[in-house]
């Protein structure tokens, strides 16, 4: 079992980053409405709380889960405050590359267990408003490429 000693400083703030960038790259695309943005937050937070499995990684995500609460979102707002759409989406996704060669150094049942828990997390803030909008769909295609099976339809190791 992996804990957080597996990752250098940097790859452990990009992997506890990563919900959070996740949620930001869809709630930027999202429909744009104070209620459409708690339930997309509030989606992913219950998504990150909850993961869907019982593996190995199991303790790892608990800990991803502690770290991702004791970050500043309201600063990583403010920093993207003025951008486009299409820019916070690309700088979440460029900053989500660290976190997925990261999760590479782990076994390879632990790293497709966090990788599916954090597409369960895109999928989850996506599907909080009614229905996924094309952009919605795009950047969970993006996160998929990121996160999911290669083209020969195995995980990455």
């Amino acid at each position: 079992m992996s804990d957080r000693s597996v990752f250098t400083d940097d790859e452990w703030k990009a992997v506890t980053e990563a919900p959070l960038r996740i949620t930001l790259a869809l709630v930027a695309v999202g429909p744009h409405g104070p209620i459409s943005v708690v339930k997309e937050a509030a989606a992913g937070a219950r998504q990150m709380a909850r993961p869907t499995e019982h593996g190995p990684a199991d303790d790892l995500m608990a800990e991803i889960t502690r770290a991702a609460e004791g970050h500043e979102a309201r600063h990583d707002v403010q920093a993207h405050a003025g951008k486009t759409p299409e820019e916070v989406v690309n700088q979440a996704l460029g900053d989500l590359e660290p976190a997925a060669r990261a999760l590479d150094k782990l076994a390879p049942e632990e790293a497709t267990q966090v990788r599916s828990w954090l597409l369960d997390i895109a999928k989850a803030v996506a599907a909080a408003a009614k229905s996924i909008t094309p952009a919605e769909q795009d950047v969970l295609d993006k996160l998929t490429a990121t996160f999911g099976p290669t083209s020969a339809g195995t995980w990455p190791t």
